[in-house]
């Protein structure tokens, strides 16, 4: 069970109930490793994807027991814009299990690197989908999802996602033991993986009808970084970080900031690296970005709730509504004002609410016609931000 200061307790009208934590793992557990496949295949909301790839949509579960050159993967869930997500359930009962279980989870998402679509999709059809029939094509599984894309640009990315080696990779268990946090917490620092490591512990509490409360915690997670040195020299592998310029700041990435990135890059092939030295910029002044399926720009003060001094879509639309959702509007408004002078744009005033929002001809600035105004904007967010902290300081 994870870390807590106490037990949860469930209120209904006025009884409350101290829930009773479940043993996954005890020798008279009735539970198992099938019954956690099953748990994350009935419910793969159980997996907390927020915290670990924020990007990503909603999880569907493909099928268990996936086969690969090393053995099954217990677990795929897939998004429908592609997104690969694979499922090891541990409970750890001997030691074996606890020094082995991440070289498993990595080794059999290497196999999965290995593989095109067709071979992709031949795998999933030979397993176990639960009551439901085996799928013609892969694509039938999210076809009636709302928002999905065409099938070819369905394949197109999952395809990119196996080539790329952009895969979640999550080892779900009872209890995490330290020695294999350490392990995890060692791929922090190894540059060349373009997938994200998660290890997530399950907390079990009975509720009073009988029924479950299940409380995910992600343990650790790495960082995807973008690319690296493979070396091997004196019989030990190595991987390190390139050579870097000396203003070139070493960001740890994600799968959903290297998508987002991927988007910039079809817009225009500045983007990513001018829109990259932007941000590095505005972390100087404490703003940080945030890779949902938009970049979103936040400042978190020392009280109240992170600020937004804008969020850029996939699409490339710029969009500086939400900063007005967390401070005063007379700060907020002076911002808006300043960014869309700094942008040659205007101030759209209509919205109810008051929350002013930056317009060029009517429309949300594009970032493809303002890759060269970033100076600007990181000007008037200078101003912003500095106005934020004399008001924190009052």
């Amino acid at each position: 069970m994870a870390n807590r200061d106490g037990l949860p307790i469930l209120i209904t009208g006025k009884k409350s109930n101290e829930l009773v934590p479940v043993e996954l793992a005890g020798k008279a557990s009735v539970f198992d490793e099938a019954w956690i496949q099953n748990l994350v295949f009935d419910h793969p909301a159980t997996i907390p994807m927020r915290q670990i790839e924020p990007g990503f949509g909603t999880l569907v579960s493909v099928c268990r027991e996936l086969p690969t050159a090393h053995g099954f993967i217990d677990n795929l869930i897939m998004t429908s814009a592609g997104d690969i997500v694979i499922v090891e359930a541990k409970l750890w009962r001997n030691p074996q299990a606890r020094r082995e279980v991440v070289a498993q989870a990595l080794d059999y998402a290497s196999c999965l690197f290995r593989m095109s679509y067709e071979e992709f999709e031949r795998s999933i059809q030979k397993t176990d989908f639960g009551t439901s029939p085996s799928p013609k094509a892969l694509y039938e599984l999210f076809s009636s999802l709302p928002d999905v894309p065409r099938e070819q640009d369905f394949i197109d990315a999952v395809s990119t996602n196996l080539a790329r080696g952009s895969i979640v990779v999550i080892v779900l268990g009872d209890g995490i033991r330290n020695e294999v946090k350490l392990l995890a917490d060692a791929l922090q620092s190894h540059a060349g993986f373009h997938f994200t490591f998660a290890l997530v512990e399950l907390s079990v509490f009975q509720t009073p009808d009988g029924g479950l409360l299940i409380i995910p915690g992600v343990i650790a997670k790495t960082e995807m970084i973008e690319r690296g040195i493979v070396r091997f020299q004196e019989g030990k592998l190595s991987i390190e970080e390139p050579l870097r310029r000396a203003d070139e700041k070493a960001r740890p990435g994600s799968i959903s900031a290297e998508k987002f990135f991927d988007a910039m890059r079809s817009l225009n092939t500045a983007i990513p690296e001018k829109l990259k030295r932007f941000i590095d910029r505005l972390d100087t002044i404490g703003v940080n970005p945030e890779y949902q399926k938009s970049l979103n720009l936040k400042w978190d003060p020392p009280s109240g709730k992170p600020v937004n001094l804008g969020y850029i879509t996939p699409s490339g639309a710029i969009w500086t509504d939400a900063v007005n959702w967390s401070v005063p509007h007379t700060l907020s408004h002076r911002y808006v004002e300043d960014l869309a002078k700094q942008l040659g744009g205007e101030v759209n005033k209509k919205s109810p609410q008051g929350n002013y929002f930056v317009t060029v001809r009517g429309h949300a600035p594009k970032i493809v016609d303002e890759i060269d105004k970033f100076d600007l904007w990181f000007e008037a967010a200078d101003r912003f931000v500095a106005s934020l902290k004399e008001k924190e300081a009052l």
